[in-house]
């Protein structure tokens, strides 16, 4: 069928709500192509609710902004009016309203919870395909992070500051002010951004399609705070230069910062779960994503399914469907939207897309994913829903450089059943021991492995730092002089050592030739958040050919070792 078969007609309309005329959002007709819903003017009635009307509108003539927010707990709500009716909106709808209907009196503004009938199946599946168009079609989106809290008034100051002055700071520390309250700013700075990485918004499956698609900047409202997309990274990108330039130091422990992270909630352990926190994880990849994908415009299947790691969705089928606007429309038209259908038949269905494409990136791409029980279903179908970039499940930082030489062997039984793989049988593990997932105490931890696997190994074998530190992220080697990183890499895994106090020294923190410039302290600090990420939470285990490798959790005895093409 013709595409233009399928394209959505709105046109604008306007209702007047007392002395005020509100924004609009939109509703489909059923006589054309797709219902839309319209969210319109929004005001406060007498009674003080959050007073909106719905108007049909054309698209192709419309003028309007679309609001990007989480929706927070279904059940808890408060009303709002919806062409004079009781509506029941969540808890942190009603409040992005509130905060926006003195900017938005007499402009349209779409807002997905009132312009699409969530109780109404029919309406969803009509309505999800278009999210792509309606998002990059609106004039402008502004994106509601929630009520101010310090962090965000710690950043309005630091972004009324120059970014490339942060650079500047790194380079005369001490001209500018004393070494120490430079570290101890940065190491406050990093945590308000650890706490601003940690609000919800981040974390919800639909906001990326909705901020990638927006033709201009996005536009971020926090209480009374306002902020533009590309300010908010460009201030970002700064403070991880300047902060990576400076390492580890003992400013991270200064009773000054550590007051400060208490008081913004932030939770070392939790953070620091799964090896370098997720969540500023995320912050970097919006960083750059944007950018990206305004030069390529559309998201290969295989990059779909890593946009949706570590992110939320309260329907199962939205870690497929919430990136239809990504993808092209060759992919699209492989996605056919029905919250009527099983997520796990949507899955299944997307995997074998995955694994049968041209594409050997679709057959890479689950090394980085994780398997649940089959629970009835082939154990080949991944669980979208829960897949993590630094969990320890994943296998993204451990494979190794090259480790794709030969072209990914894949294929199915007669029965589509049995996923079946080409690959090399190593032996069975004889024995396993599990790698500490919490920061404290996780070098301590590895190095004890580090001996155990040196025992296997035997002492003529070079450095086992590539086992513990993996592939750094895909980033390259931490080092040109490999060599270099082995020798301190030893240096860590030595408990005699007094490393602590050599960090702090100033002969640690001194700029070194054969370091490409960093300092031993930097240098460390790398290597430490490798063997963070690549390490915690999985095991060590041993072959009885006598191969040493790192593993998932639950690894054991009796399992057996396959390397897969």
């Amino acid at each position: 069928m013709e595409r233009e078969l399928w394209r959505v007609d709105w046109f604008v309309a306007r209702h007047v709500i007392g002395s005020e005329v509100s924004p609009f959002g939109f509703r489909v007709d059923y006589t054309h192509a797709y219902n839309i819903l319209t969210q319109s003017n929004v005001g406060h009635d007498a009674n003080g609710l959050v007073a909106c009307s719905l108007n049909t509108v054309r698209l192709d003539e419309a003028s309007y902004t679309a609001l990007s927010y989480v929706w927070g707990d279904p059940t808890a709500t408060k009303p709002i009016l919806v062409d004079g009716e009781n509506f029941q909106a969540t808890v942190n709808l009603e409040l992005a309203l509130r905060n926006l209907s003195s900017d938005f009196v007499g402009k349209a503004l779409w807002v997905d919870a009132v312009c699409i009938n969530q109780q109404d199946v029919a309406e969803k599946n009509q309505q999800v395909p278009l999210m792509g168009e309606l998002y990059s079609r609106a004039t402008g989106v502004v994106i509601w992070l929630g009520e101010e809290d310090p962090a965000i008034e710690m950043l309005m100051e630091g972004m009324a500051v120059d970014p490339r002055s942060l650079q500047a700071d790194v380079e005369n520390m001490s001209a500018a002010r004393s070494v120490e309250r430079h570290e101890i700013g940065i190491r406050k700075r990093e945590a308000m951004f650890m706490a601003i990485a940690q609000r919800l918004w981040w974390k919800r499956v639909w906001v990326v399609q909705e901020a990638l698609l927006a033709k201009e900047d996005p536009i971020f409202r926090c209480g009374r705070h306002v902020f533009s997309w590309s300010r908010f990274f460009a201030f970002f990108v700064a403070h991880y230069k300047e902060a990576e330039a400076l390492g580890s130091t003992s400013g991270e422990r200064s009773p000054e910062v550590t007051e400060w992270r208490q008081r913004l909630g932030i939770d070392d352990a939790e953070h620091y779960k799964h090896g370098v926190g997720n969540d500023l994880m995320t912050l970097s990849v919006y960083a750059t994503v944007r950018n990206d994908f305004q030069e390529v415009s559309q998201v290969p299947l295989p990059a779909v399914v890593a946009l949706a790691f570590d992110r939320a969705a309260s329907v199962p089928h939205d870690y497929i469907y919430g990136f239809l606007g990504l993808m092209s429309e060759n992919d699209r038209t492989l996605v056919k939207v029905d919250y009527n259908a099983s997520h796990w038949d949507l899955y299944r269905a997307f995997a074998e897309e995955l694994l049968g494409g041209e594409d050997e990136e679709g057959s890479k791409v689950f090394s980085t994913l994780c398997f649940s029980s089959a629970r009835g279903r082939p154990s080949w179908v991944p669980d979208f829903g829960h897949q993590s970039i630094l969990g320890p499940q994943s296998g993204m930082f451990l494979t190794m450089d090259g480790c794709w030489r030969f072209p990914p062997a894949v294929w199915f039984s007669d029965d589509n059943e049995v996923l079946m793989l080409a690959g090399v049988l190593l032996g069975d593990i004889t024995s396993t021991c599990n790698i500490q997932g919490s920061q404290d105490g996780l070098m301590s931890n590895i190095s004890g492995l580090a001996k155990l696997a040196r025992g296997v190994a035997g002492t003529g074998e070079p450095s086992l730092r590539r086992l513990f530190t993996g592939n750094n992220g895909g980033r390259g080697s931490l080092l040109d002089n490999e060599a270099e990183l082995d020798r301190w890499w030893e240096v860590l895994m030595d408990d005699a050592f007094p490393l602590r106090a050599l960090l702090s020294s100033e002969a640690g923190q001194k700029p070194r030739e054969e370091l490409d410039g960093s300092s031993i302290s930097t240098t460390c600090a790398r290597l430490a958040a490798t063997a963070l990420i690549a390490s915690a939470g999985r095991s060590l285990f041993v072959t009885i050919n006598g191969h040493i490798g790192i593993g998932v959790p639950e690894s054991q005895p009796g399992d057996l070792l396959v390397y897969l093409y």
